[in-house]
């Protein structure tokens, strides 16, 4: 029961919700994602450290960076994250995040 409640606490916050859309979209470093929320890259490196935590999100090194992806390891997770992908993709939030991305592609 401990687990579950990691998960929707992990899920509880929305600047962890931005950084799973993020995620979905593809892996990022902490960098890429200050970037496209605007927070400190500290702010998002404790963020990722709970969604890692409630096993939402993984990292694996790159030299001397991070990249962290989207890729649950339980079932529950999984299927918690789809209907919730399926439910943002319906949502003007969604569409203005992918905005923001495409944005900040073009800078």
């Amino acid at each position: 029961m401990e687990e579950v409640v990691k998960v929707f606490k992990a899920l509880a916050d929305i600047t962890r919700i931005r950084i799973i859309v993020y995620l979905s979209l593809r892996p990022r470093y902490v960098c890429e994602l200050a970037d496209l929320i605007g927070c400190s890259q500290p702010t998002i490196s404790r963020h990722l450290q709970i969604l890692c935590e409630a096993k939402i999100v993984s990292c694996e090194r790159d030299g001397s960076y991070v990249i962290y992806s989207l890729s649950p390891k339980d079932e529950f997770v999984k299927d918690l994250l789809e209907i919730l992908m399926g439910e943002l993709k319906k949502s003007n939030f969604y569409r203005e995040l992918l905005i923001d991305e495409d944005g900040l592609k073009r800078v």
